[in-house]
């Protein structure tokens, strides 16, 4: 029986390169091993460690898909989900955003959804769940 890790074949790293994924989270082992495990799939990741780099990297490469904890300094992951979606910018506006943060209660999870978020996962989590949403959320991954 194969572990959640070995579950990701060949074909899912072949059709996951030149998808750009922005990380922000401010933990930086927690965005180090997130990004090694998609770099190693071929997601090109880049990483932002507080809200408010956060939202600027976004504005200015316009990742494929934000992985947004919400307990960030400077700009709480809710505004940054909710300045996105309210830009004048609609490539900024369609932007998938998953929420995975360590918040797991019933309200954070409906206010997740409410400001825009795309889906909503809570640590402690297992990559393999995590990147069935990417599969989901980003067509060709």
């Amino acid at each position: 029986m194969k572990t959640p890790s070995e579950k990701v074949t060949s074909v899912e790293k072949i059709s996951a390169k030149q998808k750009r994924i922005l990380i922000i989270e401010d933990e930086y082992s927690a965005s180090k091993f997130l990004s090694l495990r998609l770099k190693n799939l071929g997601f090109v990741v880049s990483a932002a460690f507080d809200g408010m780099t956060g939202l600027k990297e976004a504005t200015e490469t316009l990742p494929d898909l934000i992985i947004l904890d919400l307990m960030l300094p400077k700009l709480p992951g809710e505004e940054v989900c909710k300045s996105l979606r309210e830009s004048f910018d609609e490539k900024l506006v369609k932007i998938p955003i998953i929420m995975l943060t360590g918040k797991d209660s019933m309200v954070d999870k409906i206010l997740g959804k409410v400001i825009g978020a795309d889906a909503y996962l809570t640590k402690p989590y297992e990559f393999s769940d995590l990147f069935d949403v990417i599969k989901k959320i980003l067509p060709g991954s």
